[in-house]
């Protein structure tokens, strides 16, 4: 008998064909487990920021089954999806913080709209600040940031809500080679607390060095997948 948790990321047969004809994904099954690290890579037009946009419902598959947390993506109304979403880490190469607000303010913001009490989001906000070294600018603006500090704030906006994911979408594509390590070090250390993290990206230096499981995306369809270890493409 099979004791194991089911996967917590599962795609079976899935296809993702675009209004032009474009197929992004070609019959992609695959899993991830609990508390794994994974990194997806290939080359651009591979299919590696659909996958991203597939398990976050933004797009829909033309086929095949996508699950998140024991969620059926296709099966959810518009409606739900929002809730469904704020379950979710998700960080982005262009950072996406607001201007207009602080450090800490973009923080408490994502805490907000789920409605945490105002002492709560307080002591959250401060706790990932913490976790990611930037307590000390919690009322800079991110126009006062580096590029490594503004992500920095965008993973602690990211992990707030102490999702079960982090989807990380090329997060160190700004960044020059030492910001990047000091945010792999730190999506190691949010792996380390027992959150599955799955990463796209298209450094192969630190896809190599890492020692990740690594899956391989060319013309949509998953053609390595690495348990252990670098992947040279």
């Amino acid at each position: 008998m099979d004791n194991r948790e089911p996967a917590i990321i599962r795609l079976e047969k899935v296809n993702m064909i675009y209004p032009s004809g474009t197929v992004a994904l070609r019959n992609c099954s695959l899993e991830i487990e609990k508390g794994e690290f994974a990194f997806i890579v290939g080359s651009s037009g591979s299919g590696k920021s659909t996958l991203i946009k597939t398990l976050l419902g933004e797009v829909s598959t033309t086929s095949g089954c996508v699950e998140v947390a024991g969620r059926n993506l296709s099966e959810m109304t518009r409606k739900q999806l929002p809730y469904y979403r704020r379950k979710l880490g998700v960080v982005f190469q262009e950072f996406r913080l607001l201007d207009e607000l602080t450090v800490f303010e973009n923080v408490a913001l994502a805490q907000r709209v789920v409605g945490v009490s105002r002492e709560r989001r307080r002591r959250n906000s401060m706790a990932v600040l913490d976790l990611v070294g930037l307590a000390q600018k919690k009322k800079a603006y991110p126009r006062e940031l580096s590029g490594g500090e503004q992500q920095r704030a965008a993973i602690a906006r990211a992990m707030v809500n102490k999702p079960a994911i982090l989807l990380a979408d090329e997060p160190t594509g700004n960044l020059d080679p030492e910001n990047s390590w000091e945010i792999m070090g730190l999506l190691e250390d949010v792996h380390q607390l027992g959150t599955t993290v799955l990463v796209v990206t298209h450094n192969d230096d630190i896809v190599n060095k890492m020692q990740k499981r690594v899956i391989a995306l060319h013309k949509g369809q998953i053609i390595n997948d690495e348990q252990q270890g670098g992947y040279v493409q």
